[in-house]
């Protein structure tokens, strides 16, 4: 096979440049395996990286697409893994690699490849890999929770969102979830959380403080930066934690470090991925606890499936926050 098809961006510009064609075949490097695309998880940092704003960019042309569930297609004779093992993976697209998993065939980090369970769907795995794991990583290894601890979730609609809330409870901590639409909050509802806020409509800081006293919260869970990180982190107790898992909102925000030491609150940086030199059979350990919860209905990821000539308008709706949980583009 010399070419595949997928959804390619050929030159910096924005998502809706991107257009059905062919690319080269990949050859795969040591440590990385070619799979089989079944399903393809939409991502906010996949509009970052068609405009050029990700933390580390591709050459040009290259396919979008961080997360794949699918079949092994190739791999190295000294690999752990077999050509048709059933996983869920990481592309290599978050460092710079050009074969995403928009399209018939992606390249993925062995360090961040997992065997999917025969009784979970490609689309629940999908839909399951970076948001559960995201949350897992950031709640246990970097906040170290604990029981009855208050934890407030930015864009908790989202499937990071979600999944933190879920997470969160199932550990024994308590749960406030800030929306922006009142439809986000029906949905946010049905997961337990022991507040709901739409911050289009309310104060969030007026609202948590009416309820659980002045700065209760001990983690602080943000994808989003700007104005609802500065509200957040005002929120948060002595020997608080503030998890920085994004920026959604376009606006990183710069934390004046005075106020975290009159404070005694700790801002902790929440990248995953780092782990798949650092520590990789923490992540296998935690992604297998991640599937028993699913199968044990402990957990219930959100998701919407799509058909893969749908993405660019589904990106456009990530864009403009108008979708709930996670994207799943199916083969």
């Amino acid at each position: 096979m010399n070419e595949y098809k997928a959804l390619v961006q050929k030159q910096m510009g924005i998502f809706t440049d991107l257009e059905f064609t062919t690319m080269d075949y990949p050859k795969i490097k040591d440590k990385e395996l070619i799979i089989e695309t079944k399903a393809a998880t939409l991502n906010y940092a996949d509009l970052l990286l068609s405009s050029g704003l990700y933390q580390s960019n591709p050459k040009h042309p290259f396919v979008p697409g961080f997360e794949v569930a699918g079949y092994v297609q190739e791999c190295h004779e000294e690999s752990q893994f077999q050509v048709g093992d059933r996983v869920v993976a990481a592309t290599t697209v978050f460092r710079s690699g050009r074969h995403g998993s928009f399209g018939d065939v992606c390249v993925v980090s062995e360090n961040l490849t997992y065997k999917l369970p025969e009784n979970i769907s490609f689309e629940v795995g999908a839909a399951i890999l970076m948001s559960y794991l995201t949350s897992d990583f950031a709640l246990h290894r970097r906040a170290q929770i604990k029981p009855n601890e208050l934890v407030l979730v930015n864009a908790a609609a989202g499937g990071v969102g979600l999944s933190a809330i879920q997470l969160a409870k199932i550990s024994g901590a308590r749960v406030i979830a800030a929306v922006g639409s009142e439809k986000k909050k029906e949905l946010v509802k049905q997961f337990g959380p022991d507040l709901v806020i739409n911050y289009q409509e309310e104060d969030l800081r007026e609202t948590v403080e009416a309820k659980f006293g002045k700065r209760p919260v001990d983690i602080f869970y943000d994808q989003v930066g700007g104005e609802p990180y500065e509200q957040g982190i005002r929120l948060l107790s002595s020997e608080g934690r503030a998890l920085i898992v994004g920026f959604a909102s376009g606006n990183i925000p710069s934390q004046p470090l005075s106020y975290l030491l009159v404070k005694n609150i700790s801002i902790m940086g929440v990248f995953m991925i780092s782990f798949e030199n650092d520590d990789k059979k923490y992540l296998q350990s935690r992604m297998e606890l991640i599937f028993d919860l699913y199968t044990n209905q402990q957990i219930e990821p959100v998701f919407k499936t799509i058909k893969f000539d749908e993405i660019v308008e589904y990106l456009d709706m990530i864009g403009s926050r108008k979708t709930v949980g996670r994207i799943v583009a199916v083969r």
